[in-house]
């Protein structure tokens, strides 16, 4: 890597941990030194995985999280009256369709978390973002530009209607997610795949932060307890996408960097939610792992598979909490490495079908005799689980969808029977 991604990088994980400097943020005198500045403070991992990147990816990338800051800040400081209307005119200024900022956020004695008093700031020099956008080429203005309009557009339409946690995820952060893999991936996934698997990444995400922020209210849960075990169950069929989206962008993307930036970002939200249930991190060296994946496709495809193991890990350690399946994670079958990422679909419910039939296919055969093992019926719930989150998937205005499901789901069951027949 080049010296200065190198030195990006080391200030990044030098600053990583520690409380933001607001009194230097404050001072920063160009948009340039006030980027530099508040890419950790404003990403935290994700600013890390943009100092991967290679200087051209880097610039573009480090305005758009800022942009996006930006239009977080408008969206969770601003009064709620009229907050729907500032986050439209924020993006409005940002993009340039108006040259006039918008109102400033209501004053407040201090912010409860430093993450909003670094929003806070960036919503402050509002001008110095748009200067930042304004350097980028024309077409790295006209990508950023159109995830910002987009992602507005969502949180205005949250603000005014509350959209599902699952909506929300995939129309702010699915969609800044599909801009950055859109920008350093060849094609290698039909459009309709990549904003649906990248709608998987977006619940990911956005799921951690829920759990991080201690999101009670949104969820409508009393405790932390409560909103692990909700959160984390919903996790499942989105964790098959992320891995079948990140088994093809490895490969398809020719920037070391930026499969490094990637990388990194899977292995640290990983190590994440891995903690929330007890259980190990994938990797105690998080940098050295990803840049080892980045390597080459061998490694890349080992990362992978430590990480769906891992996962798997994570899966068992939270069904072992429940009193009806505390017993048997060490013989349960492997549910996110039931079958090779690489060969499975690329849409979304075609996967979730083939893995719910994997998942049968390590069933006994025959008529029961007697109960099934604790590790079996847990195989057997989990499967039950990914059948419904398929068809939860299919909108139920649209028949001929639902005819594609019920006929897929039957020609899977019609293929697990003939394979069990077999001498």
């Amino acid at each position: 890597m080049r010296q200065t991604r190198i030195g990006s990088l080391a200030y990044g994980l030098r600053h990583l941990r520690r409380a933001p400097d607001m009194a230097a943020l404050r001072a920063a005198s160009s948009p340039e030194e006030l980027a530099r500045l508040a890419l950790i403070p404003a990403g935290r991992n994700l600013g890390i995985s943009v100092s991967f990147l290679p200087a051209h990816l880097r610039a573009e990338a480090t305005a758009a999280l800022l942009a996006c800051r930006v239009l977080d800040a408008f969206e969770d400081l601003s009064d709620r009256a009229v907050a729907s209307s500032a986050v439209t005119a924020a993006a409005d200024y940002l993009t340039g369709a108006t040259d006039t900022p918008p109102p400033a956020l209501p004053a407040v004695a201090a912010e409860a978390r430093d993450s909003e008093a670094v929003d806070r700031l960036l919503a402050e020099r509002i001008g110095d973002i748009r200067a930042l956008l304004s350097a980028l080429s024309a077409e790295g203005r006209r990508r950023v530009d159109a995830v910002i309009v987009d992602v507005a557009g969502v949180m205005a339409r949250n603000i005014d209607a509350p959209l599902s946690r699952v909506a929300y995820s995939e129309g702010v952060l699915g969609r800044v997610t599909h801009y950055a893999c859109a920008l350093v991936a060849e094609d290698v996934l039909s459009e309709a795949d990549l904003r649906e698997l990248t709608g998987c990444v977006a619940v990911i995400a956005q799921s951690a932060n829920d759990l991080r922020d201690n999101e009670f209210e949104i969820y409508g849960v009393a405790d932390h307890e409560e909103l692990k075990r909700m959160v984390m169950l919903q996790l499942l069929a989105p964790a098959l996408g992320g891995f079948a989206l990140l088994a093809r962008l490895g490969p398809g993307t020719p920037s070391r960097g930026a499969r490094a930036a990637m990388a990194y970002m899977t292995i640290t939200t990983t190590a994440f939610l891995c903690s929330v249930v007890d259980a190990p991190s994938p990797y105690r060296r998080k940098v050295g792992a990803a840049l080892l994946a980045a390597s080459s496709a061998t490694y890349w495809d080992k990362m992978l598979d430590r990480l769906r193991r891992t996962a798997d890990l994570a899966i068992h350690r939270m069904l072992d909490a429940s009193p009806d399946f505390a017993d048997g994670a060490n013989q349960a079958t492997q549910v996110l490495g039931a079958g090779d990422p690489r060969s499975m679909p690329t849409s979304l419910v075609p996967l979730i079908v083939d893995t719910t039939f994997a998942l049968v296919q390590t069933l006994p055969e025959g008529p029961l005799t007697g109960e099934l093992p604790d590790a079996e019926v847990r195989t057997m719930m989990i499967a039950d689980h990914l059948a419904f989150g398929a068809m939860e998937r299919v909108p139920p205005h649209e028949p001929e969808a639902l005819q594609a499901l019920a006929t897929r789901l039957q020609l899977a069951a019609l293929d697990t029977s003939t394979q069990g027949s077999r001498p």
